[in-house]
């Protein structure tokens, strides 16, 4: 025995990964605090997507995870346009209206895969 207890406890991201209770209440911080960053800056897409793929036990739900919150976001951000009233404006715009789906989605999941480098 060496005498140092980080060694012979699991790590709480470990703990968070392994308790069901644990890691529901982690990954619905997880998805509150990335869209509140994504409201104030773009970068929050890539953390939030950061922030639900570290607590995936493994890179592929890390990924699932990450575009799980992309289309999160693309709900929320859906649901602010129909409660502000622009929501027919915006789809009116075609092609350019999927813009912000593409950018959601794919920021999130470049944000899910630091799960591959935490493996």
């Amino acid at each position: 025995m060496s005498g140092h207890a980080d060694e012979e406890s699991p790590s709480w991201l470990a703990v968070v990964r392994a308790n069901d209770r644990y890691h529901w209440i982690a990954l619905v911080s997880a998805c509150i605090l990335g869209l509140v960053l994504a409201t104030i800056h773009w970068v929050g897409l890539v953390l939030g997507g950061a922030f639900v793929g570290v607590l995936a036990t493994t890179l592929k739900r890390a990924l699932l995870s990450g575009a799980g919150f992309g289309i999160l976001v693309v709900v929320v951000w859906a649901g602010l346009l129909r409660f502000v009233g622009s929501f027919g404006d915006v789809t009116a715009m075609n092609e350019i209206a999927l813009l912000p789906v593409g950018i959601a989605l794919g920021l999130a999941l470049l944000g899910s895969t630091l799960r591959g480098a935490l493996a």
